[in-house]
């Protein structure tokens, strides 16, 4: 019993604790839904994750898609990018499918982001010179500004915001074009350009 109160009192001392944190130590979170879309048809789903801390911020992108072209074709897509004081010090783009496993890396090594990007077909491994405060993934949580820099993390490559019209902006990313489409400073759709057929992402209504 003596055994049991002192566990109760140690319990109790550690809730009290928490309770006492001040908001900015405990992780905010927001996360959004999308549907894929390809040729009217849904053919995956995305959520999208931003997790504000009192160290920074972490964004994570996560999608599923199967859909049939010549054959079954399944994706799944992790994206992971970390800030610290507004810039970007790390990413991670994982995709794996039935056409290959592929990672990419984007590390800020002191003056510069050591770059191994992978995915189909692609391959790059050329540093980027300059720190960056934007990226892909920022842009679910994020209106961006035309102009501004931005890092495709999958590509590792830095890319600058056009802005088409009044909420829509265009960014070329391997020499394909997308396009943001926000409505009051929040994301509705993005139109993506792909070899085999350009599909959007449309967010799902709360």
């Amino acid at each position: 019993m003596q055994i049991n109160r002192k566990i109760a009192a140690i319990l109790f001392i550690i809730l009290l604790s928490c309770a006492g944190l001040p908001s900015s130590a405990v992780a905010q979170e927001k996360t959004h839904d999308y549907d894929i879309v390809l040729a009217g048809f849904t053919i995956g789903k995305m959520q999208a994750t931003e997790q504000q801390t009192a160290n920074g911020a972490n964004y994570k992108i996560h999608s599923k898609v199967e859909f049939w072209f010549f054959g079954k074709i399944h994706v799944e897509f992790l994206q992971k990018a970390f800030y610290e004081n507004g810039q970007l010090i790390r990413a991670t783009t994982n995709s794996d499918s039935n056409r290959g496993n592929f990672l990419t890396t984007v590390h800020w090594n002191e003056d510069h982001y050591d770059v191994d990007a992978n995915s189909y077909k692609f391959h790059n491994e050329e540093p980027i010179n300059q720190p960056l405060f934007l990226s892909t993934a920022m842009l679910y949580f994020k209106e961006p500004k035309a102009g501004e820099v931005l890092i495709s993390e999958n590509f590792g490559m830095p890319t600058k915001i056009v802005e088409l019209e009044k909420g829509v902006y265009e960014i070329e990313v391997n020499g394909n074009m997308n396009r943001f489409h926000y409505e009051n400073g929040v994301l509705q759709k993005v139109v993506l350009e792909n070899s085999i057929k350009n599909y959007s992402i449309r967010r799902v209504s709360e």
